[in-house]
């Protein structure tokens, strides 16, 4: 089974040629298998939930994503908040209209994508593909907003011993404004394959599992 295969998109949303056209261009350009629920509660129900249940325990990986056309950041937070199951998972919000406050919140609530009506498909899929890969996807202005907020509002700690070297504080320093493998890759002049056994390296030293995680700890200690 190839790795498409073992990936899956549940769009929650209107079933309107917009979103049809979307997750058509998902299947044909990325080969993941994309399905429509006008309603996110729909997944719980009857013959759905079992068939979540079952991609779940064969070990698919799942996004969760939210059509926010005409619906706020907080409404759709609020839904999500309504199914506990859906916090644990990947979601990512799309139609949005503008950056805002909300996106920062939305980081808190497990939220780890945001795409606006008007990114282009190549960006989404982009996006969609880095979200795959455990990275957040998500304007450096954001994030750097988000970070920012969690260092001045957070507990003070004592700086950790922790011994990163000269390349690892140079890439962790890229991360925590948003940089991806790929960017980090042509600024260093380094392979993906080094920066993702950088990337290895870091996040088994600060004990931490993604990069969100990543620069809230660099916001804090480098």
């Amino acid at each position: 089974m190839e790795e498409s295969d073992r990936k899956q998109i549940l769009l929650i949303g209107a079933e309107n040629l917009s979103n049809q056209m979307l997750i058509y261009s998902i299947e044909r350009q990325l080969g993941i298998q994309c399905s429509i629920f006008p309603q996110s509660g729909e997944l719980f129900s009857g013959q759905n939930r079992n068939d979540l249940t079952l991609s779940i325990s064969s070990g698919y990986s799942m996004l969760f994503l939210f059509d926010c056309h005409g619906k706020s950041i907080e409404e759709v937070l609020n839904e999500i908040s309504a199914n506990p199951f859906i916090s644990t998972q990947l979601i990512a919000l799309y139609n949005l209209e503008t950056y805002s406050e909300a996106e920062a919140k939305a980081l808190t609530k497990q939220v780890r994508g945001f795409f606006y009506v008007d990114d282009t498909m190549e960006i989404f899929l982009k996006g969609i593909k880095a979200l795959f890969q455990g990275e957040v996807w998500i304007s450096r202005q954001i994030l750097l907003s988000y970070v920012m907020k969690t260092v001045t509002d957070g507990p003070r700690h004592h700086r950790p011993q922790i011994e990163l070297t000269e390349r690892e504080q140079q890439i962790l320093s890229l991360v925590s404004i948003g940089t991806n493998n790929e960017e980090i890759s042509d600024k260093l002049c380094i392979s993906i394959n080094t920066v993702k056994t950088h990337m290895y390296n870091i996040f088994k030293k600060i004990q931490v599992s993604n990069r969100l995680q990543a620069a809230l700890w660099a916001a804090k200690n480098l």
